[in-house]
């Protein structure tokens, strides 16, 4: 027989023999296996909950939410990039209220987003015609006409902009084609220049970030922030420029004459874009028909020669493709003509 503390000491022995603290190893595994099942149901739940926040509530909850409900849940999903599901909440919120012009305009620019012009035209018309003081949408409504050539409908919208907001940067701009089409040039330079102005003043520091990016080093950063000012103050005539000569110094002929003829489109006056585009088509190999290329060169140079017909330089640039493509009487020509510049100021002086 043992003693009592001999008997107390031999049960806990027995415990601890009998009795282990970990789970064997076949028992581990099944317990983490239910474990990680229920947080993936934890997930999948979260993830349930989430989508039923954004996509909206069953059918039988929709009559008792109102117009500024689905506006505000649909701004939600626009500024979340589900374009899905905020074109359904708009549309709800205009059936409720169809003088809701913001939720159209957000449809407008989801369609325009999609390239889905039409459309977009259509949700933009209906925001006017509940709210028609508004210049950003008569701009972008001019801009999208301008694209289907109705070109009457497109200036019609730009200038109410311009009635709206007088110193509208891009319908301001986008003016100046049209004036340069009907040859009133003092209108184009009129609204040029005020669109240029309030361009500098709010966009001016893109181009002084964009210089500074230059002398650092950083020319892919300089070339979005000059695509910034482009896009966003199509008169900074400084953007281009800048943009070209970034892309002809990395030897980049493609952007920059991309750049170029976005110059041409803003302003179709600017000599300075039609004499650059004249020497990249003739002197550099770009993408496409060489034949091509060189009747752009001709094109873009007697552009600038009818822009400036007193400049004789472009006359002696355009004789010398003629000359290049074999054609001797066209280049005598247009050397001829060069030398009359010459002389004439030379009588001047």
């Amino acid at each position: 027989m043992w003693s009592g503390a001999e008997s107390n000491r031999r049960h806990v022995d027995f415990q601890s023999t009998a009795l282990p603290t970990e789970l064997p190893d076949h028992l581990k595994n099944d317990t983490l296996i239910i474990y990680g099942r229920k947080l993936s149901i934890i997930k999948y739940a979260i993830f349930f909950c989430a989508a039923l926040v954004f996509a909206g509530p069953a059918s039988g909850d929709i009559a008792r939410h109102s117009w500024e409900y689905y506006l505000e849940k649909g701004t939600l999903q626009y500024r979340s990039g589900m374009y899905d599901y905020a074109i359904l909440s708009f549309q709800r919120c205009v059936d409720l209220n169809d003088r809701c012009f913001q939720a159209e305009n957000y449809l407008g620019q989801i369609y325009h987003k999609r390239e889905l012009r039409k459309e977009s035209l259509d949700w933009y018309l209906k925001s006017l015609a509940v709210n028609d003081a508004q210049a950003d949408v008569h701009c972008v409504v001019g801009e999208l006409y301008e694209s289907f050539s109705e070109r009457d409908e497109a200036f019609s919208h730009f200038t109410r902009a311009v009635e709206i907001e007088p110193a509208h940067v891009k319908a301001n701009c986008s003016l100046v084609r049209y004036y340069l089409a009907r040859g009133d040039r003092a209108a184009a330079e009129r609204h040029f220049d005020a669109s240029y102005r309030r361009a500098q003043a709010e966009s001016g520091p893109l181009l002084d970030r964009a210089r500074d990016a230059i002398r650092a080093r950083r020319p892919r950063e300089a070339a979005d922030l000059y695509g910034r000012a482009m896009d966003e103050a199509p008169s900074l005539i400084e953007a281009y420029l800048g943009m070209y000569e970034l892309c002809r110094s990395r030897g980049e002929y493609a952007p920059a004459v991309q750049a170029l003829e976005r110059l041409k489109f803003v302003k179709p006056d600017y000599e300075k874009a039609y004499i650059l585009l004249g020497y990249v088509y003739f002197t550099r190999k770009l993408p496409g028909s060489r034949k091509r290329h060189l009747d752009l060169a001709l094109a873009n140079l007697k552009k600038a020669a009818e822009l400036n017909p007193g400049n004789s330089e472009t006359c002696y640039s355009i004789s010398e493709i003629y000359s290049y493509m074999k054609k001797d009487v066209e280049a005598r020509e247009w050397e001829e003509r060069g030398s009359a510049i010459d002389r004439g100021a030379d009588k001047k002086k």
